[in-house]
């Protein structure tokens, strides 16, 4: 059986709760291989300006020391807006008949998980896991996860960074050693993004 993971998010920017997240998710669930899948166009949050394929740079640089790690442009080749649902069916297409897809979610996404555009159907094409993080509450995540069935929450060592304090934090130039990588950072720099 061949295991596969599917890490999503705007990624804008990627950082190092992303990158940790995604690491410490696939070594607990003995993946394959894991897909970083930047979003074209969130049903969820507003885009800034900067491009899909800054966000697709971002996190291939952010990756690209982990064989195991594939960023995909799926999204972007789908385009319009980026449903799970649509995205897990496409790669069913392209993968092997005997491979398993294990959706890693934030425990915050968690919650309104209900919310999300046929989320029923979901449940049922992949394994989802709720990443605990240190603010969100293990208990309530285990409840909610019940409730919605087929929802396995794992409690991962995740580091809390607040994307929209980075993207200030980086437009006033200041230090974000702690929350991204040099060479995320260097891109920024050289792309001239988030700068207001």
């Amino acid at each position: 059986m061949n295991k596969v993971g599917i890490f999503g998010g705007s990624f804008n920017p990627v950082h190092k709760g992303h990158t940790e997240l995604a690491r410490a998710a696939f070594r607990s669930l003995k993946l394959q291989e894991m897909l970083i899948i930047p979003t074209a166009q969130s049903p969820h949050k507003e885009m800034t300006s900067v491009s899909f394929e800054d966000r697709m740079e971002m996190c291939r640089l952010a990756f690209e020391d982990d064989n195991n790690f594939t960023v995909s442009d799926i999204e972007g080749k789908l385009g319009g807006t980026s449903y799970t649902i649509n995205t897990v069916r496409a790669l069913k297409e392209i993968y092997p008949k005997n491979t398993e897809f294990y959706l890693i979610i934030g425990g915050d996404m968690l919650f309104y998980f209900d919310k999300w555009y046929r989320h029923e159907a979901l449940l049922k094409e992949c394994h989802v896991i709720a990443a605990a993080r240190e603010s969100d509450s293990y208990a309530d995540m285990l409840e909610c996860a019940n409730e919605l069935g087929r929802v396995k929450v794992l409690n991962l060592p995740v580091i809390e960074v607040s994307s929209t304090e980075l993207r200030e934090k980086i437009a006033k130039n200041e230090d974000t050693g702690d929350m991204l990588t040099e060479k995320v950072r260097a891109y920024i720099d050289e792309r001239g993004l988030y700068c207001g």
